[in-house]
């Protein structure tokens, strides 16, 4: 396994791994400030193009808070550990139905076995590349929401059976605020976000990350996780709050979201991505391109199973 002191020395670790509280806080407001303009676009203007315009940037907003929780999991979004859990657990576990201490569990096991059959999270991207028409078919289930209605169901079951009442309480102020602001008919944009436009981003981020990337049973970051240069669309859609740069968290965990883009520069200029023209994709086109395709070489992953469903669930 790649060791970080290959490439960074104690300072430079220390520097990455610094979160900052004033950063995280701005993360948190510009996230939601995003998600009250979407509702705000429809609600002024309501039409056929806003309600599109609006639930892809809350699609977006519902991943963007995924990531802040994803951080969060890592104690890598405030520099005051304890400010991470229970941030996450109104913030973002509220409004995505995800609960954050089954979610990070799951993550740290995750990246504890990632590079062996023991990652949990090999069955969701064990299968690619596929062909063409396979594609099409998850595509197709994603936009048309099959794949939203199994998962939203799914995360309401679970939030039942392990009583998350701070969603109800996340959602019910989200309705109390846009019905005295006049639209409470706005609120169901955010379930149309989550079940015609959040799969889909979601598949092709877990794509990015993981889909086909040059050997999933390998312990180096190199060969088991991709970083893709994203858009400016692609960070508002498909990669929010720089979870594009996934090599370098695979490499680097605790590093905060925002300090990856420098940290992915660093390491590029000192050869971390010479041997390993696979950890990088020019964009998320050609990473779908890259899951589309037959291999020869496709190692053997066993009778795995597909594990139970979830939002996360994209094989």
């Amino acid at each position: 396994m790649i060791k970080i002191s290959e490439f960074l020395s104690r300072e430079e670790r220390q520097h990455f791994r610094q979160a900052s509280d004033a950063v995280a806080v701005l993360q948190i407001i510009i996230n939601y400030a995003i998600i009250a303009g979407a509702f705000a676009l429809f609600a002024v203007w309501p039409n056929p193009v806003t309600f599109i315009a609006s639930c892809l940037l809350l699609a977006g907003r519902y991943v963007g808070l995924g990531i802040l929780n994803h951080d969060a999991a890592h104690n890598a979004l405030f520099a005051t550990r304890g400010l991470n859990r229970p941030v996450a657990q109104w913030l973002f576990a509220g409004p995505t139905l995800i609960g954050y201490d089954t979610y990070r569990d799951g993550h740290l096991t995750h990246h504890s076995n990632a590079g062996t059959l023991e990652d949990p999270d090999i069955t969701f991207v064990r299968s690619y590349p596929v062909e063409k028409d396979s594609m099409r078919r998850k595509l197709t289930r994603d936009l048309t929401g099959r794949t939203g209605v199994r998962d939203l169901l799914y995360l309401l079951m679970l939030s039942v059976k392990q009583r998350q009442w701070r969603a109800l309480v996340m959602h019910g102020l989200l309705f109390t605020i846009l019905a005295v602001a006049g639209a409470p008919w706005a609120y169901p944009l955010w379930w149309a976000a989550v079940i015609f436009v959040v799969p889909v981003c979601l598949r092709i981020r877990v794509m990015g990350e993981h889909g086909n990337v040059p050997n999933l049973l390998s312990r180096d970051a190199r060969d088991h996780a991709r970083t893709v240069r994203a858009s400016w669309l692609a960070r508002t859609l498909i990669a929010p709050n720089y979870v594009n740069y996934h090599c370098e968290h695979h490499f680097f965990a605790n590093v905060p979201g925002y300090k990856l883009p420098e940290l992915h520069q660093l390491l590029k200029s000192r050869g971390f991505y010479d041997d390993h023209p696979g950890a990088l994709a020019g964009n998320y086109i050609d990473v779908v391109r890259t899951c589309i395709g037959d291999r020869p070489d496709r190692p053997d992953f066993g009778d795995i199973g597909r594990g139970p469903a979830s939002l996360s669930n994209m094989a």
